[in-house]
C-alpha cells in the first residue's frame, strides 16, 4: 500500500468564504470546495501555487503588479461584483 505524496500548495488569492482563506497551505491535495471553485473559475485556479511561488505571490500582491496580482485582483473583483 503506497501513499501518495502531495507537493505544498498555496491559495494566494483573496479570502472566497467557506472555501479558502488567503495563503493557506494544503499538504494532501485540495478541498473539494477550493477544487470547484478552481474549475468554475480560471483565476481561482491560476492562485493556487506551488509553495516555493509563495514568496514571489506576497511580493506583487503587496505591490500590486504582475501577473499574480492581475489573477487575484480579477477574483476580488468577481466577488465585489
Amino acid at each position: 500500500m503506497s501513499k501518495t505524496k502531495h507537493s505544498p500548495l498555496v491559495y494566494c488569492g483573496p479570502h472566497l468564504k467557506g472555501v479558502a482563506r488567503q495563503y493557506t497551505t494544503y499538504t494532501n491535495g485540495l478541498p473539494e470546495k477550493l477544487q470547484e471553485a478552481a474549475a468554475a473559475d480560471k483565476a481561482v485556479a491560476e492562485r493556487i501555487l506551488p509553495q516555493a511561488k509563495l514568496p514571489e505571490a506576497m511580493k506583487q500582491i503587496r505591490l500590486k503588479q504582475g501577473r499574480i496580482y492581475t489573477c487575484y485582483k480579477r477574483v476580488l473583483d468577481a466577488q465585489e461584483g
